[in-house]
């Protein structure tokens, strides 16, 4: 199971079903790894799964969503937000506005939980609202299921605004993101500056602070350049 849920991770098509009670939150790679082995892959299998997940990290085309940048966001079309009130665009004008998709099931959302936890705490004094917005890859086609994304949160600890785009193969994941041009990956972030106009995508996978490790060197250089967006947006 999990091979087909890393071919939906990075953007490939095949159709994945998976009970509720079966899928639990991805914390890191070396977890990813875990589950990959406990799932039947032997050491090699996952190491070489794992490395041509990592090597896509380069490969990932950084300018996709370029055609977007200067548009206003459309409005939210959510199934629900957990456990707090609804946010518009319009209650959010004023302040810069970091939108991140995730999911459960993913390694490169699971490494940059951190970095959406420490530029939350970093900038909101300056005016920055992160939102994660969760969206299914297992189990797309079962019920909303509230307490899978709480189990989620719990799990990535995240204390900031969480929507659920559970129905994002035609939500506003596709409004914002998939109705366009062929898309590198669906964990895409945008930032909005404070009259709700793009003015930055990330397109997808991973970013965080630096690790040391080589393969996750343009992690860090893309966390260097959204920190720099928010720095600009913030002081205009």
């Amino acid at each position: 199971m999990l091979r087909s849920l890393f071919l939906l991770l990075v953007g490939c098509a095949t159709g994945v079903t998976a009970a509720a009670t079966d899928i639990r939150p991805i914390q890191s790679w070396a977890d990813y790894r875990l589950a990959l082995t406990e799932d039947g892959s032997s050491d090699e299998e996952a190491d070489a799964e794992i490395a041509a997940a990592l090597g896509s990290l380069n490969r990932m085309d950084r300018a996709a969503g370029d055609d977007l940048i200067g548009s206003a966001a459309l409005p939210f079309r959510f199934d629900a937000w957990l456990d707090g009130p609804a946010l518009t665009l319009e209650s959010l004008r004023g302040r810069v506005v970091l939108v991140r998709w995730w999911t459960d099931t993913c390694p490169f959302c699971a490494s940059s939980a951190p970095a959406l936890r420490t530029l939350q705490a970093e900038y909101a004094d300056r005016g920055l609202q992160v939102i994660g917005v969760f969206h299914p890859k297992a189990g797309r086609d079962d019920p909303l299921d509230v307490d899978r994304v709480r189990r989620a949160v719990q799990a990535r600890q995240f204390t900031f605004p969480i929507a659920i785009d559970w129905h994002w193969r035609t939500g506003t994941l596709h409004d914002w993101w998939l109705s366009g041009p062929e898309r590198p990956a669906t964990s895409v972030t945008f930032i909005l500056d404070k009259q709700g106009v793009i003015r930055f995508i990330h397109p997808g996978m991973e970013y965080h602070d630096p690790n040391g490790a080589a393969q996750h060197a343009v992690c860090a250089n893309d966390m260097g350049r959204i920190r720099a967006v928010i720095e600009r947006l913030a002081a205009e």
